[in-house]
């Protein structure tokens, strides 16, 4: 919360209570993540957070993962209809550099995801869902899927079935974000794979001024 409220606030208060709360854990458990922080409060760590172009809008992470997997599954050619969205109206000339671009390029990002340009993907719109059966039937799907999972983790419980909604599922129809410590699989993980090189790419091709 401490770091949520310090991206968001920018503030020296609000970095102070950072530091603070850092140096409340047991950060020892964990110097990789946060010794920065909670032994020295390292300015460059700060001056990032403080930095007015940095948020945490995970927004962007989870459309180039969606992007991803749905380049693997789909066969040829597809499209996107999306119900309204202001992170999907503010992604949105983003995405059209995406689907707009057309180097013919492919990036290794971990063991199990890559991302290939051309995209397959050549349009992605917004619906009012109240006009979109099938996008009434995806928001009915999605909200079935997160209950299912806040009871299977225990923060919720009563109503569907965790198992029976999961059983409608296949396995590469999910992308989930969870954490995890184990740093010598997460090193295999990422061996030899082209992480780096995707931040440069993206940063040299599609965050640069706006295209005319």
């Amino acid at each position: 919360m401490a770091f949520q409220n310090a991206v968001k606030e920018k503030t020296p208060a609000a970095m102070k209570t950072l530091v603070a709360a850092a140096a409340a854990t047991r950060w020892r458990q964990l110097p990789e993540a946060l010794d920065p922080l909670a032994q020295f409060a390292a300015p460059e760590c700060l001056n990032a957070i403080a930095n007015p172009c940095v948020d945490t809008d995970a927004a962007l992470v989870v459309l180039q993962s969606l992007i991803s997997r749905m380049e693997v599954m789909a066969d040829g050619a597809y499209r996107v209809e999306h119900d309204q969205s202001k992170n999907l109206l503010r992604y949105y000339q983003l995405l059209q550099r995406f689907i707009n671009h057309d180097q013919d390029v492919e990036f290794h990002q971990t063991q199990i995801a890559s991302i290939k340009f051309p995209l397959k993907l050549t349009e992605v719109t917004q619906v009012d869902s109240k006009a979109s059966p099938a996008v009434q039937l995806a928001d009915v799907m999605i909200g079935a899927a997160t209950e299912a999972a806040n009871n299977m983790t225990g923060l919720r419980s009563g109503g569907l079935d965790p198992e029976a909604v999961i059983s409608l599922y296949a396995e590469n129809q999910f992308i989930h974000l969870t954490p995890f410590i184990d740093f010598e699989e997460q090193r295999w993980f990422g061996e030899g794979t082209q992480a780096a090189e995707v931040i440069d790419y993206f940063a040299a091709n599609f965050f640069g001024p706006a295209e005319v």
